[in-house]
C-alpha cells in the first residue's frame, strides 16, 4: 500500500513539468507560490476530501489553478472555499470536475500525455527558450507561462494534435513581442 501510494505520488507530480527550467519569477515569488500550492495540498489530503477528492494545486504568481476531481459538487465547493481562505492567492481557477478520482492506470496516462506534449513542443522553433509549464489531467492538457500571442498559438496548436488530448486549456500571462519577459 505504502508504495502504491509513493508510485501515484510520483506520478502525479510527473504529469506537471515545464519544457525549460527559466522563470521569470523572482525567487521570493518563486517559493511564495510553492508555499501556496503546499497548503492546499494540505487541505487536500484531511478530511473530508482525502479520498474523495483528487486535486493537484498549480500556483503562479499568486494565481491558483486547481486541477482535478471531487466525487459531489459539495465537496468541489467547500474546497474551493477552503481555498479561497488561505493569504496570497490573488485569482483561483477552478478546474475541477466532478467524477470519481483518477485511478492509476489514468494518471500514467496522463504522465504519458505531459511527455508527449513537451517533446513536441521543444521541437518547435517558434518556441525557442520559452518557458511553459504543462499539465495533463484526465487528458485535458493545461498550458501555462509567460508567453507571447503568437507563441500561445504555436503550443497550443501543437498541444491540440498530440494523439490521446481531449482538450488543451490556456492559461498564459501574455506580453508584447518587442518586450522581454524580466530575468
Amino acid at each position: 500500500m505504502k508504495k502504491a501510494l509513493i508510485l501515484a505520488a510520483v506520478l502525479g507530480l510527473s504529469a506537471c513539468s515545464t519544457i525549460y527550467e527559466q522563470d521569470t519569477r523572482s525567487a521570493k515569488t518563486e517559493l511564495s507560490d510553492t508555499h501556496l500550492a503546499m497548503e492546499v495540498a494540505g487541505i487536500v489530503n484531511k478530511p473530508p476530501y482525502r479520498g474523495d477528492t483528487r486535486v493537484n494545486a498549480v500556483s503562479y504568481d499568486g494565481k491558483m489553478l486547481l486541477i482535478g476531481q471531487a466525487k459531489t459538487e459539495a465537496l468541489r465547493s467547500s474546497l474551493v472555499q477552503k481555498v479561497r481562505e488561505i493569504n496570497g492567492i490573488e485569482t483561483i481557477y477552478d478546474q475541477i470536475r466532478i467524477k470519481p478520482p483518477l485511478s492509476l492506470g489514468d494518471v500514467s496516462k496522463d504522465t504519458w500525455l505531459t511527455t508527449k506534449v513537451k517533446s513536441a513542443l521543444i521541437g518547435s522553433k517558434k518556441l525557442n527558450n520559452v518557458n511553459i509549464k504543462v499539465i495533463t489531467e484526465d487528458s485535458e492538457v493545461f498550458l501555462l507561462g509567460y508567453v507571447t500571442y503568437e507563441q500561445a498559438n504555436e503550443a497550443t496548436e501543437i498541444a491540440r494534435n498530440i494523439s490521446g488530448v481531449k482538450q488543451v486549456i490556456k492559461g498564459f500571462q501574455y506580453y508584447e513581442p518587442q518586450q522581454q519577459p524580466a530575468q
